[in-house]
């Protein structure tokens, strides 16, 4: 019976996940999920996430029943796993869904159903492995905080980590063990984890981890280009920009209106997205997104962050055979 790896790198989100991804192109590795051009047109947007950023992403969809979607996005898995790579990656930092509701495993469980299926349908052995991409929790709460406008619109920055300390809800939200033993209790897999501060004070060594633990030959050789910081250094000091709300723009608007409109005509629908003309208005009238400095202090949290969490800390050491404290975890 032929053995395959399923890496499956489920975030969390603003831990160099982007970072990671731009580098799976040098790899002798099916890629499943990210990086992806237009994530909402793909089966494993559908049916992994279309229910969870449907208002994010302006989609309009049609109603489909779950065994539906469920078996076109086996049929789009068994492809890979029918081809000569050995190891295929899902990596997205959003598939357990968005901040504040990031740790539904209703997806680990039907990712779970769809490997067992495809595993009697093709004759083979699926080895499911996870990758978790981490942060020194003070510095993710602060990071997340900014670059979501779910909680920065409604509270501030203060009142967000007053929560965090005071409600069991917000603090499990960045409890890395708390959803460890989530995932091993569905899948009892091996979990890689990875800090972003090894990332960023040795990224050879970072990649040959996720090589090594992936098991395959590790072909990135060039220096990785660290994206989608929200925080910039200046004399040592982290300086952190905050994501500000789109405000309405009738013309964009008024474009997406028209563009809906006339997807109903099948040249249009055929040829849409390959017109360069079309492309260069999209992104002419798309709001750009601001970003504005953070002059509100939050080092006031720092200490109380860490001793929050230490415990918890101290136990995914245990847990996945990893040192936190070289990283000052606690």
């Amino acid at each position: 019976m032929r053995e395959k790896i399923l890496l499956i790198h489920p975030g969390y989100a603003k831990t160099g996940t982007t970072t990671l991804q731009a580098q799976f192109k040098y790899l002798d590795i099916n890629v499943l999920g990210k990086p992806a051009e237009n994530q909402s047109k793909t089966i494993w947007f559908k049916f992994f996430k279309e229910k969870f950023f449907f208002n994010k992403y302006r989609l309009k969809t049609k109603v489909e029943n779950y065994e539906k979607t469920k078996n076109k996005f086996k049929d789009y898995l068994k492809i890979y796993f029918n081809n000569n790579k050995k190891v295929s990656i899902y990596s997205d930092e959003g598939m357990l869904g968005p901040l504040g509701n990031h740790l539904n495993i209703s997806n680990l469980l039907s990712f779970k159903e769809i490997i067992a299926e495809i595993q009697n349908e093709l004759n083979i052995k699926i080895k499911v492995k996870f990758i978790l991409s981490i942060r020194q929790q003070y510095d993710l709460i602060l990071s997340m905080y900014l670059y979501s406008t779910q909680f920065s619109e409604s509270m501030s920055g203060r009142d967000f980590f007053k929560k965090i300390i005071v409600s069991e809800d917000y603090k499990k939200m960045f409890d890395f063990t708390f959803l460890v033993k989530k995932i091993n209790k569905i899948f009892n897999s091996q979990i890689l984890i990875l800090p972003l501060e090894l990332l960023i004070n040795d990224e050879t060594k970072y990649v040959d981890k996720f090589c090594k633990f992936a098991e395959i030959k590790n072909n990135i050789h060039n220096k990785l280009i660290h994206l989608n910081q929200n925080y910039i250094l200046t004399d040592g000091k982290k300086k952190y920009y905050k994501k500000m709300q789109n405000h309405f723009s009738p013309i964009y608007y008024s474009g997406i209106l028209i563009h809906h409109y006339l997807k109903k005509l099948k040249i249009y629908q055929k040829n849409f997205r390959n017109n360069t003309f079309l492309k260069k208005i999209y992104k002419h009238i798309k709001p750009k997104n601001k970003r504005v400095e953070v002059e509100e202090n939050f080092d006031f949290y720092k200490n109380e962050i860490k001793l929050l969490y230490k415990n918890s800390n101290m136990e995914l050491e245990k847990l996945c055979n990893v040192n936190l404290k070289e990283f000052k975890y606690y």
